[in-house]
């Protein structure tokens, strides 16, 4: 199967991937060293929330567009791909010979609900 096309938008989520490592590391260490007035609760708290956690879920949203927009990109190629694909070596095709001799015998029809007659009798 050939490779997939370069997809930026997966490429784009490593980055960011990297990047959101990085900012949850620095919330720990930040988180550590605050311990005791985030504990109080009150406006030590909220500050770090508001300024911190806005920064983290945006990074959150804008990467749950780029996995979407990979997922696809990726799906559009498979298509393409599938598409594209040859269907098979027509001189290898598994025809069945129409040898009558070898033939099985025919499966009998059901009659309708509610019918009387027989499917294959012949009405005359």
């Amino acid at each position: 199967m050939r490779d997939l096309p370069f997809n930026k938008y997966r490429a784009a989520m490593d980055v960011l991937q990297r990047g959101h490592d990085l900012l949850v590391e620095g919330l720990a260490e930040e988180v550590l060293d605050q311990q005791e007035s985030l504990l109080e609760g009150g406006f030590q708290l909220h500050e770090f929330l508001e300024s911190q956690g806005a920064r983290l879920h945006f990074l959150g949203l804008i990467m749950g567009h780029l996995e979407q927009s990979a997922e696809t990109l990726e799906e559009e190629a498979m298509r393409r791909h599938q598409l594209s694909a040859p269907k098979g070596d027509p001189t290898h095709s598994r025809k069945r010979s129409r040898n009558r001799n070898s033939r099985a015998p025919k499966p009998r029809r059901q009659p309708p609900p509610n019918s009387e007659e027989a499917v294959d009798d012949i009405p005359f």
